[in-house]
């Protein structure tokens, strides 16, 4: 047996154990839409299934992506152009929205859910029902480092989240929101064309 022969069964072998079905059709299946000249890089972890996920075309998501539906019926769109960076993290038991041309900066999370936390249940909060809420993040914004949003959250157009920031509540567009929790800080003039403190 040649070297060349041996080379590739061992790279057929590296690869069912450990990349398993990304990127085949099968994977593929788990998306509605699987956007022309999208990419994500693996290793990623995307579990979804019944076709509940949408990627815009010429969408980017760098490695260590993980991206779950924790329900039926949850459905999660990601709009055309975005990059998204390394470690990001999208969990779902609801509805997550994200749109056009949005940029995400390395190890972001997103969830439209939590754990019930009700001290009084007989339940361990890991065993409680989930609470659920949409999230909604507008075209054209700018999401920092390690950013946290949270469920029930929209973040309106062109809007820009500080690094580290907890978004618990809603940012109108063209606004800069930072902070723990976030909280608007600036506002675009259209008038003056200049960013203002709120």
């Amino acid at each position: 047996m040649s070297k060349n022969v041996i080379h590739r069964s061992f790279a057929n072998l590296y690869h069912r154990l450990t990349r398993g079905n990304f990127g085949t059709e099968k994977w593929k299946k788990q998306f509605a839409y699987f956007g022309e000249g999208t990419r994500v890089d693996w290793p990623a972890n995307i579990n979804v299934g019944g076709g509940a996920l949408h990627f815009g075309d010429k969408t980017h998501i760098l490695s260590g992506s993980r991206i779950a539906n924790f329900v039926e019926g949850g459905k999660i769109t990601i709009g055309d152009g975005c990059f998204i960076g390394y470690g990001f993290s999208l969990l779902n038991a609801s509805e997550v929205t994200i749109g056009n041309h949005v940029l995400f900066a390395s190890q972001v999370l997103i969830t439209s859910e939590n754990h019930g936390i009700d001290p009084e249940s007989e339940l361990s909060y890991m065993a409680q029902p989930l609470v659920s809420s949409p999230v909604h993040i507008g075209d054209g914004c700018w999401i920092g480092e390690k950013v946290c949003i949270l469920p029930g959250v929209t973040i309106g157009k062109k809007c820009i989240i500080g690094a580290a920031s907890v978004v618990t509540k809603d940012v109108p567009d063209y606004c800069i929101a930072a902070g723990n929790p976030a909280r608007v800080i600036k506002k675009y003039n259209f008038e003056t064309h200049n960013w203002e403190k709120v």
